[in-house]
């Protein structure tokens, strides 16, 4: 096929269905390119991006100054390796670091693998301890990814089964359950290792940790010297309104793991490690042989410039506050909403029906929305969202809420 013919949909499909592993459920619909808040099929036809990638594409599509930044950089070098220094890094690891907690960075691709880095960062931590067998906690219905380890931190049991036995001493805890939470610590005690949670437990459903919850999950893990390990992997880069959402509750972790909007749809990840526990993972003991490439590395730290020069942040909180009020009022116009939650633009709409027919009759309509934890919409759009696109999004969503039987 001759690069200036275009692709039409069914023949992306029949390839795709022909050469690719079917681990997907997808929808019927290929993108072609975007443009700010809007992406656009093989038709050309629109759709307002409520979904952001997944909470990646935080900075929207086609962004100028990211799109200058990697060009430059492709034009110098992509990849050297973790064996040398370099300014990409350094660089970024200083902004990461600036606008966090006092400590280091180690980078990698993706969220899965940050996730890996911090179960290894609470298995040594453990061991310095001298536990025989260190214990980690986690969260009921909470996601860190889909290899072995950040598969066995996940407490959603359809994403663990099917692979045979998993890593071993991982327990889980009900979110914002202090009763659970506390049992947890008093059964395994001194041999607790780490705990790590979603500050909005989003493929569970978009459920934010109450400030007590986490308070107390601070409280227990000082007392036992066991590591408090926030994933932000989609919270993180400005998504609730703050940079990070551990800022919302006025408290440090021990750890914390970045990606999907950390390079704004370029694959990089990060563990970032309080400077008290900097030493755990020893030279030799950890390592990623793309893991914050040059150009991953220049895309990461562009979208920290531009996320801080333009007032993000607190376009974000008025944004929030306007769909959530909207989302508040189509409860009752609707009849159809079970429950608004969320915090910034990582927002979540229970239904009292299944959520997935929902998104797809959207998504015809000309509305990306994802379907998450059965009865949940999940609208997690980029953070330049508009008012007025932001409005006519909803406006479509209770249309087809409305004409749902």
């Amino acid at each position: 096929m001759s690069n200036d013919t275009k692709t039409k949909f069914g023949e992306i499909k029949k390839l795709s269905d022909k050469f690719l592993l079917n681990t997907y459920n997808r929808y019927p619909v290929a993108f072609e390119y975007g443009v700010g808040e809007m992406i656009f099929d093989q038709d050309n036809k629109g759709y307002i991006d409520f979904l952001a990638g997944i909470a990646v594409s935080n900075l929207g599509h086609g962004e100028a100054d990211l799109i200058e930044a990697m060009r430059n950089q492709m034009d110098k070098i992509l990849h050297s390796s973790n064996l040398y220094y370099s300014e990409e890094q350094a660089k970024l690891a200083e902004v990461i670091i600036e606008n966090s907690i006092p400590g280091k960075v180690f980078l990698c691709n993706s969220g899965t693998e940050a996730n890996e880095a911090a179960f290894k960062l609470m298995r040594r931590h453990g061991v310095k301890k001298n536990i025989d067998k260190p214990v980690i906690l986690a969260l009921h219905s909470s996601f860190h990814g889909r290899t072995l380890s950040a598969m066995t931190m996940t407490g959603n049991e359809a994403v663990r089964s099917g692979f045979g036995d998993l890593a071993s001493d991982v327990y889980f805890v009900e979110a914002n359950n202090e009763d659970s939470l506390i049992q947890a610590f008093d059964q395994y005690g001194e041999s607790i290792a780490g705990i790590i949670m979603e500050l909005i437990i989003g493929e569970g459903g978009v459920i934010p940790l109450s400030q007590s919850f986490v308070n107390l999950a601070r409280k227990l893990t000082e007392e036992t010297n066991s590591l408090l390990v926030f994933d932000e992997i989609q919270t993180g880069m400005g998504r609730t309104g703050k940079m990070f959402c551990f800022e919302h509750y006025g408290m440090y972790p021990d750890a914390f793991t970045l990606a999907k909007a950390l390079g704004s749809g370029f694959p990089i990840g990060a563990l970032v490690v309080a400077k008290e526990y900097e030493g755990v993972l020893e030279r030799g003991m950890h390592g990623s042989t793309f893991g914050g490439n040059h150009l991953a590395c220049v895309a990461a730290y562009e979208t920290f410039k531009i996320i801080l020069s333009r007032n993000l942040l607190d376009h974000v909180s008025t944004i929030s506050e306007q769909m959530f009020a909207r989302l508040k009022t189509m409860m009752e116009s609707t009849g159809k909403i079970k429950q608004v939650r969320g915090r910034g633009l990582h927002i979540g709409v229970e239904l009292y029906s299944e959520s997935r027919p929902v998104v797809e009759e959207c998504l015809k309509r000309g509305l990306v929305v994802n379907s998450t934890a059965g009865n949940v919409i999940r609208i997690i759009p980029p953070l330049i969202l508009s008012i007025e696109k932001a409005t006519e999004g909803l406006d479509i969503l209770e249309s087809v809420l409305k004409d749902m039987k």
